[in-house]
């Protein structure tokens, strides 16, 4: 997927509350973890998009544990971008 492809995308998905920015980066970094074919890294990803509300909390505090601030809103934007990147 291009660029303006996925912002159209995420424009659609989260209107301005989103940093297209970082989601693009997010995305190039999800795309290249796939085309590598990194193994571990696309099963951490799927492992990631079908976590449920709570799980995506629980996983929240974990990232904070670890330095990676997120809103509960970024993470939702977080699956989004690696669902659009894995065809989910």
């Amino acid at each position: 997927m291009n660029k303006k492809e996925f912002i159209s995308v995420m424009k659609e998905l989260w209107g301005d509350d989103i940093d297209i920015g970082e989601a693009w980066d997010t995305y190039g970094e999800t795309c290249v973890a796939i085309d590598d074919n990194d193994l571990e890294a696309i099963r951490a990803l799927e492992g990631i998009a079908i976590l449920d509300y709570e799980e995506r909390l629980r996983w929240r505090m974990l990232m904070a544990e670890k330095g990676i601030e997120m809103t509960p809103m970024q993470v939702d934007q977080y699956v989004s971008i690696i669902e659009l990147a894995l065809g989910i």
